[in-house]
């Protein structure tokens, strides 16, 4: 499979692990990373926080008075220093559809990985992650009536295979190893 779905404890844990062990190993002075002033906190802190530790700046696209992404200041504000993108896919506080199909093709022109927020529109319909395209999907497992602290990080498999583990533990060991 080109993709693989990896049981969190939420969006948001699933948008630090994508911070902390996909976007911070690449993330250096200078760069930036692309939000919408839509995002929900979980998917600010985190950026905010990597970016803090290596002199890089998140970037907040502007949303119109009428609360919608405007999409053509969000694609200036992608610039040769924009080296990810997080973007909400249903803004939880507005109620506002971002056309995410078209944000997700901006990042594909550019090579730049993106991951969806789909924390508000999971529940409505099917979501067609082929079609599009983004290279990691998050969204909490209540919105789904899963049982509360669960969650769904998708992500293509290319992406995750190249993330150093992000917590420590369990069953990582694999042969037995003299106490340190």
């Amino acid at each position: 499979s080109e993709d693989e779905v990896i049981f969190v404890r939420g969006a948001t844990e699933a948008i630090n692990l994508v911070a902390q062990s996909f976007v911070r190993p690449m993330l250096k002075a200078g760069d930036e990373i692309l939000v919408t002033e839509m995002e929900h906190h979980a998917n600010i802190v985190p950026w905010q926080m990597i970016a803090e530790a290596v002199g890089a700046k998140v970037v907040a696209a502007p949303i119109t008075d009428d609360g919608d992404l405007d999409l053509a200041a969000f694609e200036a504000c992608i610039t040769d220093r924009t080296v990810f993108m997080g973007v909400v896919h249903v803004s939880n506080a507005i109620g506002t559809v971002n056309p995410i199909e078209a944000i997700c093709a901006m990042a594909r022109e550019r090579g730049i990985p993106i991951l969806v927020d789909g924390a508000q529109s999971v529940q409505h319909g099917p979501i067609d992650l082929k079609a599009l395209d983004c290279d990691f999907f998050a969204f909490s497992g209540h919105k789904v009536y899963a049982p509360t602290g669960t969650g769904v990080l998708w992500g293509k498999l290319s992406h995750l295979n190249a993330m150093p583990p992000y917590q420590g533990g369990g069953d990582m060991i694999k042969t037995d190893r003299k106490s340190v």
